[in-house]
């Protein structure tokens, strides 16, 4: 504004000085006449630009608590601590008393009247102490108590000591080529009345005299039985037994020249026996060898009777007196043929027959049998 009022009185003295005093007294005198009022201008409301800042003002009070916030998330786990130091250790308590025995497993069994024998020592005959001991620990054992001795596979050798079985006790192994006892004594396993040998293998071999492999006055079942001695040999001695004879196969061998005698079979008493094979062998044409001794009553079933060498092979050998045999469904072979002497009766059907007759002084009678070849027998067996 206060240029603009500059450059107004730059101009009034510019035309003053070409006009001439008296324009310009009249100019002057002009402006009084009129007295036009002066012209109020407006003031600018433009701002000039923002000074600098001021300082900072001392902060106001407090104000009041706003209300409290949703709570925020879990933060991130501290890293572990250090392991402390150990503590001192106490002095020791003394030892509990023995827990009650625990219940036996789903697949377990706990047995009890039955004894198992298992192969554990180093040696045939150290096993073969095992099974012997085993037998002689049995107590308490009678008709309302019986037991039972299971042995495992294995070769149990008893030397020239005896297998002793007493009465209500079976002897049960894991089959004939799996659970073998070795003897090499007069006798390998005695038997009392009342008892079992099954599904095992008794051989019994003495080189300085006789040998028996099994003694009983019981049964057998599924077993082998095998004998070799010098100048006798008995593989099964059949001694008033009180069961049935099932499933045997008997060998009997001697092996000394001389009157030598080879039993695959002998019954002192009535004896039943069904299936099975019985063979007896001599090496020597001075023995004698016979597949069934019988010495009483026997019924025969379904059975091979073998003898062979020696001097004389007879598959049937009757020794008793006043006795009846019967064979049923059986094959009969040895060179000897049937020893029937008097008052002895021999009893063959539905059997093949050697058809040869030696020394039969009694009855036999074969009225439905044939010979070696299928050839028919004759009534007396011939």
């Amino acid at each position: 504004m206060l240029r603009k009022l500059l450059y107004v009185a730059v101009a009034v003295a510019a035309a003053a000085a070409v006009t001439g005093p008296a324009l310009a007294a009249g100019a002057h005198a002009h402006a009084l006449k009129t007295s036009h009022p002066v012209k109020k201008h407006k003031t600018s409301t433009k701002t000039g630009p923002r000074g600098p800042r001021g300082p900072r003002g001392t902060a106001g009070a407090n104000g009041k608590n706003g209300t409290t916030g949703p709570a925020g998330s879990n933060g991130i786990n501290g890293s572990n601590g250090s392991n402390g130091s150990g503590g001192t250790n106490g002095s020791g308590g003394t030892n509990g008393s023995a827990g009650a025995n625990g219940a036996a497993g789903a697949n377990g069994v706990a047995y009890l009247r039955t004894v198992v024998v298992s192969p554990t020592a180093n040696t045939q005959a150290g096993n073969g102490a095992l099974l012997v001991a085993a037998i002689a620990g049995l107590a308490g054992v009678s008709s309302g108590n019986p037991a039972l001795v299971i042995v495992e596979p294995g070769i149990y050798d008893i030397g020239t000591g005896q297998l002793s079985l007493p009465s209500y006790v079976d002897l049960q192994g894991s089959g004939q080529d799996a659970t073998t006892i070795v003897g090499e004594g007069l006798t390998g396993v005695s038997a009392a009345a009342n008892t079992q040998i099954r599904d095992l293998t008794v051989s019994d071999t003495n080189s300085s005299g006789a040998a028996t492999a099994i003694s009983t006055a019981g049964g057998l079942l599924d077993l082998g039985a095998n004998a070799t001695g010098t100048l006798a040999a008995t593989a099964v001695l059949a001694n008033t037994p009180s069961m049935a004879i099932v499933n045997v196969t008997a060998v009997a061998a001697t092996t000394v020249s001389g009157l030598s005698l080879a039993v695959a079979i002998q019954t002192v008493n009535t004896v039943v026996v069904h299936g099975g094979s019985f063979s007896a062998n001599d090496s020597f044409a001075s023995g004698r060898t016979t597949a069934l001794l019988a010495m009483n009553a026997a019924s025969i079933t379904g059975a091979t009777l073998l003898a062979s060498g020696g001097s004389a092979a007879y598959p049937i050998d009757l020794g008793g007196s006043s006795q009846v045999v019967k064979i049923i469904a059986s094959t009969l072979t040895g060179s000897g043929g049937l020893f029937v002497p008097t008052t002895d009766t021999l009893d063959i059907g539905g059997s093949e027959i050697p058809g040869v007759i030696t020394g039969v002084t009694g009855t036999a009678n074969c009225p439905y049998d044939w010979l070696v070849g299928y050839a028919t027998a004759n009534a007396n067996c011939g």
